[in-house]
């Protein structure tokens, strides 16, 4: 059974929904000990607003819709915009995992930038779809800025395809890649970050995973377009993250303002 805390937490998030939110959820029925609890949040979910559009699915038994969105693990709950913008969510979904999903159930439907000018105009310079994995623990508050970029990324451009991992719920996956410490953002197949990531950094190694710094060749910064040793010179990267906190300190107000009418949304 699911806490009373998170089914409350759930029926005082979603009553301020005001269009269609897709959740989508994978389980299985064999060797799956937490996907109860899952399809109980998820249920929970759907009784607390009518806006849920509640998908569920088994992750062998229906194998192309698995394949459709790219589902490796159980339980994973997709939340997805109606224009094809996604973000997974794997494992057990409590504290800051739990807050993460439904911040992004409102953001698919806000209408606020998530990110300053400077940031969504440099995403669109990608070409190919990049996975970004960031790696969590629910009780983790360290975790969760670093994890919001990565969600925020992959509702500003359609090429980020993110998925937020408890940790805990699936040991062999640390084994494999090998981490220490949490959180760990993985981009593309073998990039990674431990710790904090700031949102020039996530740019930067996002570019890297699609293969734009090869070696010999003359880089340069994809946000100026000066010659730079990095894919973001540190002249970008100081303009962006001071962009991205001015921007954050006016959506915090903004949402202050609009706290009245309900939980703040992103776009």
């Amino acid at each position: 059974m699911i806490k009373e805390s998170t089914q409350q937490i759930i029926r005082d998030s979603f009553g301020p929904l005001k269009q269609p939110v897709r959740v989508v959820l994978f389980t299985s029925d064999t060797g799956c000990d937490i996907c109860p609890d899952a399809l109980l949040t998820a249920r929970a979910m759907k009784a607390a607003s009518a806006k849920i559009a509640l998908e569920t699915y088994d992750i062998a038994m229906d194998r192309d819709k698995s394949e459709e969105y790219g589902v490796k693990r159980v339980p994973t709950f997709a939340v997805q915009a109606q224009d094809g913008r996604m973000v997974k969510f794997s494992g057990t979904l409590e504290g800051v995992s739990l807050l993460l999903l439904l911040d992004t159930v409102h953001s698919v439907v806000g209408a606020r930038p998530w990110f300053p000018e400077k940031i969504r105009s440099t995403l669109k310079m990608l070409s190919q779809k990049i996975p970004v994995q960031v790696l969590l623990e629910n009780d983790c508050t360290l975790c969760k800025p670093v994890a919001e970029i990565a969600v925020g990324l992959a509702l500003t451009n359609k090429h980020v395809s993110t998925e937020v991992i408890v940790a805990d719920d699936y040991p062999e996956l640390l084994s494999t890649l090998k981490v220490k410490i949490l959180p760990f953002t993985v981009f593309g197949k073998q990039l990674t970050l431990e710790g904090h990531v700031s949102e020039s950094s996530f740019l930067e190694m996002l570019f890297r995973a699609e293969g734009q710094k090869a070696a010999g060749l003359d880089v340069r910064c994809v946000v100026c377009g000066q010659p730079s040793p990095e894919l973001v010179c540190s002249s970008c990267k100081t303009k962006i993250q001071a962009e991205a906190v001015d921007h954050k300190r006016k959506d915090e107000k903004l949402s202050e303002r609009g706290s009245a009418m309900g939980p703040h949304t992103h776009g």
